[in-house]
């Protein structure tokens, strides 16, 4: 059976963190390893994971990285290769996971020859315990890692050859200090930008949990809060300020390395290269269209 390395990153997640490592040693048809990293939690997590999952390992960030995205990309650099493990999987502290999630990734990352796999998602809404589909497997685009990721983090699952490679990468990447910096873009962009292959799975074997106290889940809610918050971000130099860190790990030679240089550029550069390459920037065209919309509207 596969053996995989499970990344699961915590802070403060006592209310949630024994459903989740409960959902994943129910993993069936795989054997699974679980590597904890908490990152400064005030409460009884690690005390919960230790008095209940004592062969599970525990690494206690001092002091914290101060994020969830830098959590799981300390993981990746502290990954032990001489360790028996096929497959590596994020995992959030607040979801749960369907019993076949694991293999199901495995199969599929067989099927088609692929390297990094990440699927839809069940959102689920704690206050009102409902459940729908958040649509991740929009057609992959020639350029749409350049502006986003393949799907949440906690259903990236990927080969060990390419964690190893992963590893190698983030030794070169500078201190990232972008608000809002997102795990789940960086390593869909090295999939890319590498040529591996990606799969995004139609199903959905993970119920991500939408709470008040998420970091980043809260904004896949439809409410003008969240509507205002991630125009905010995008008003606000989002993107840019992702891509001036994403730029200097590209070829100056390379088409991807233009379409970046010249979106950082004035207002007209930008926009006209919205306009040249519109639907081979992103997946989704709802997406897009907002997307071009706020840039249309960023002055700055």
């Amino acid at each position: 059976m596969s053996i995989i390395k499970i990344l699961l990153a915590t802070y403060n997640g006592e209310k949630y963190i024994t459903d989740q490592i409960n959902s994943i040693l129910n993993q069936i048809g795989v054997d699974v390893d679980i590597q904890v990293s908490d990152d400064g939690s005030k409460d009884k997590t690690i005390e919960i994971i230790s008095e209940n999952y004592p062969h599970i390992r525990i690494n206690k960030n001092i002091p914290g990285t101060g994020s969830a995205a830098k959590n799981f990309l300390k993981m990746i650099d502290h990954l032990d290769f001489n360790e028996d493990f096929d497959y590596v999987a994020f995992c959030d502290q607040d979801d749960i996971w369907l019993s076949e999630k694991m293999k199901s990734a495995i199969d599929l990352l067989k099927k088609e020859n692929a390297q990094l796999y990440c699927s839809n998602l069940t959102k689920w809404e704690e206050s009102n315990n409902s459940l729908s589909t958040l649509k991740k497997d929009f057609p992959q685009k020639k350029y749409d890692y350049l502006f986003e990721g393949g799907s949440a983090g906690c259903t990236y699952v990927f080969t060990k050859d390419f964690a190893l490679n992963l590893q190698k990468f983030l030794k070169k990447v500078q201190n990232v200090n972008v608000k809002a910096f997102s795990h789940d873009w960086l390593v869909y962009f090295f999939a890319r930008v590498q040529r591996y292959n990606v799969v995004i799975d139609s199903n959905s074997y993970i119920h991500y949990r939408i709470h008040d106290s998420n970091v980043h889940g809260h904004l896949n809610k439809l409410s003008f809060n969240t509507i205002k918050e991630k125009s905010s971000e995008v008003l606000n130099g989002y993107y840019q300020n992702h891509i001036r860190n994403y730029i200097q790990y590209l070829n100056k030679d390379t088409q991807e390395y233009q379409i970046y240089n010249h979106f950082l550029g004035n207002y007209f550069q930008r926009n006209f290269t919205i306009l040249k390459y519109n639907t081979q920037l992103m997946r989704d065209n709802k997406k897009l269209l907002i997307f071009v919309v706020l840039n249309l509207l960023k002055f700055r």
